[in-house]
């Protein structure tokens, strides 16, 4: 039972979470509830609840343990990768899940031997402000139905148990397709050296860290476990 306001209150988080320079929040609040700037796209969808394409550009090496000690002494290990296939929203029945995402998601947990529990923080592919909230509850970080009491109690903080893009999401740092995938690894992999800046969680001990990644409209997707050790 999402509601505008839920999706309002995760667009503000997830602008948030970017980082400084930060505006007054409660302007923000009422300026995504002008409709003259924050028109309806495809209701319930909002202006701002839609992501903004983007150019970029992103890259990782990612090569066998020996070879990376060539580059470094503190590589991050890929732990579990799952990549999974099902309906797009065109053919689902159910609006409130992505079968892909699950299917992934089951993958990179039995491929790592760990549990949604385990994971200390994650990038989402939030394509849409709905599509946060459906994969975090895909994903078993929350729920069936609890996405939207999480963001809402702030669980996602960035100082929350279960972070969730601590980049900004794409909403709020851009979607330049090709290179979002390996963008948000880069978030991670910032993430678990401690080097994320303004942004970076304030956990100790931060070991495990996860990316999600979607195609098309959820016929694909990947999920990714990275461990510094």
């Amino acid at each position: 039972p999402y509601s505008i306001k839920d999706m309002m209150n995760l667009k503000i988080e997830s602008a948030k979470k970017k980082g400084k320079p930060l505006p007054h929040w409660e302007d923000e609040k009422a300026f995504l509830r002008d409709p003259g700037v924050n028109p309806v796209v495809a209701w319930p969808m909002l202006l701002y609840d839609c992501c903004p394409i983007s150019d970029g550009g992103a890259c990782m090496l990612l090569v066998g343990e020996e070879i990376a000690k060539n580059f470094t002494d503190d590589p991050l290990y890929v732990i579990g990768i799952g990549q999974g296939s099902g309906k797009g929203l065109h053919a689902a029945k159910d609006l409130t899940t992505m079968e892909a995402t699950k299917n992934a998601a089951d993958e990179a947990y039995g491929m790592s031997g760990l549990k949604p529990s385990d994971i200390q923080f994650s990038e989402v592919h939030d394509c849409f402000s709905i599509a946060e909230l459906i994969h975090i509850e895909d994903l078993g970080f929350f729920k069936p139905g609890e996405g939207y009491k999480a963001v809402a109690e702030g669980l996602t903080k960035r100082d929350g148990p279960m972070p969730i893009n601590t980049s900004g999401g794409l909403k709020c740092k851009g979607h330049p397709v090709g290179a979002t995938g390996i963008g948000q690894l880069f978030e991670v992999w910032k993430q678990l050296r401690g080097e994320a800046g303004d942004r970076q969680v304030p956990k100790k001990d931060l070991r495990i860290g996860a990316a999600h990644n979607l195609g098309g409209t959820g016929g694909t997707c990947t999920f990714t476990i990275f461990e510094r050790r």
